[in-house]
């Protein structure tokens, strides 16, 4: 699909994920905390090959940019749940650290769920988060998340088992927000 470029500079924008992004993305990841928030199944280091492995063969991986730039800022997936192709799941939130803090999580998450309502005609759209990584908490409730249930889930099979809040949204539930545009998605 060709891309459709919003005419407002640095306006944040979605674009299809290509693999040459991956190796700046692995980059964001500074601690083994975030590593365990962003891709608990993945092991240290993060590398390029497994940020390229995330993306599930039916769903859809994006990053953020600034319109003009192809540089991303952002990192984010659209996956269909098992047996329940209206039923999405968004996943591998993550913002480049020096974009942290000012409102580009949040957009580009506003952006992705109105892409699963609008173009992929999702019922409700779903995420597992940490209770610990406040941040996301906090940025999926502006966007109009909800938590429906607490999860336990042990990545990889062997390890402890961890404590996970399910959000989920409905798109009676989307809280407005700043304008956001889709680009070639």
């Amino acid at each position: 699909m060709s891309p459709t470029v919003s005419q407002q500079p640095g306006q944040l924008c979605l674009a299809p994920f290509e693999p040459g992004h991956a190796a700046k993305i692995a980059q964001w990841v500074e601690t083994a905390e975030e590593l365990r928030w962003v891709a608990p199944s993945s092991h240290t280091p993060l590398t390029a090959a497994i940020v390229v492995a995330w993306k599930k063969p039916e769903g859809e991986a994006f990053i953020l940019t600034r319109n003009g730039d192809t540089q991303p800022i952002g990192y984010g997936e659209l996956n269909p749940m098992r047996n329940e192709p209206d039923h999405l799941w968004i996943g591998h939130i993550i913002v480049r650290p020096d974009q942290r803090g000012y409102g580009a999580g949040e957009t580009l998450v506003r952006t992705l769920v109105k892409c699963a309502f609008e173009r992929r005609f999702a019922s409700r759209v779903s995420l597992i988060v940490f209770p610990d990584n406040t941040a996301a908490v906090r940025c999926y409730s502006r966007v109009g998340f909800r938590i429906v249930s607490e999860e336990y889930h042990r990545f990889g099979g062997v390890g402890p088992r961890h404590r996970l809040l399910r959000l989920q949204i409905n798109p009676l539930d989307v809280k407005p927000g700043p304008r956001c545009e889709a680009v070639g998605v």
